[in-house]
């Protein structure tokens, strides 16, 4: 992983990652993902050194902001699907920040509207830029990933109705959620974070009660 200017960047391909070219400038710096990248095309993520660096750039190339909700439990992660459009892929909730507010106060009330779940106290994972160009645009974003430890209770799979989408809400491991676009790419963060946890993952109630699904 090599540095540019501060902030560290590494192309996505797949499920894989590997240093950029020095050789190619920062923001010119693509290479083909893999047949098995959502939608096809090239990508390249760049993690800022914090959140408030993030903010930053964001304002100075007005990028659109926006928060990843990573709700934990054990050795799950929530996933969900689109019931009415299964070819949109595995997301986990997300959306923009709206006018005044702050990524973790961004993350609470996204989570709330795509699952229903109302959680408080969000860890900061990582901060990114994501870029990518598909055949038919250039897409480009600042991202910001929360964790979420689920709490007892949670159903195993519910479906949410929001923003005119049915959401087909379940768990997924968290070793392999093959989640689409850009909301894999601060899972290694997710698992240093819960590595530091004293917890044994293996005892969380939804180990015990999806094991027996």
């Amino acid at each position: 992983m090599r540095w540019y200017h501060g902030i560290h960047s590494l192309v996505i391909q797949g499920l894989t990652s590997r240093p950029r070219p020095e050789a190619i400038p920062a923001d010119e710096a693509f290479l083909s993902v893999s047949e098995g990248q959502k939608a096809g095309g090239e990508v390249v993520v760049t993690f800022y050194n914090s959140e408030s660096e993030a903010r930053a750039d964001a304002q100075a190339l007005g990028l659109r902001e926006k928060v990843l909700c990573l709700v934990h439990g054990g050795q799950k992660l929530l996933v969900f699907d689109h019931a009415d459009a299964p070819d949109a892929g595995v997301q986990v909730p997300a959306g923009g920040l709206e006018m005044g507010e702050t990524p973790a106060e961004a993350a609470v009330r996204e989570l709330w509207e795509e699952s229903g779940l109302t959680l408080s106290n969000p860890h900061f994972l990582a901060a990114y830029r994501w870029e990518a160009q598909f055949p038919e645009r250039f897409t480009r974003q600042v991202c910001y990933a929360f964790a979420f430890a689920a709490p007892d209770g949670v159903a195993p799979t519910w479906i949410q109705h929001a923003d005119g989408h049915r959401f087909a809400f379940r768990w997924a491991d968290l070793n392999r959620p093959e989640l689409d676009w850009e909301m894999d790419a601060a899972l290694a963060h997710l698992h240093s974070f819960l590595a530091q946890s004293a917890e044994p993952h293996d005892s969380h109630p939804l180990n015990r009660s999806l094991a027996h699904d």
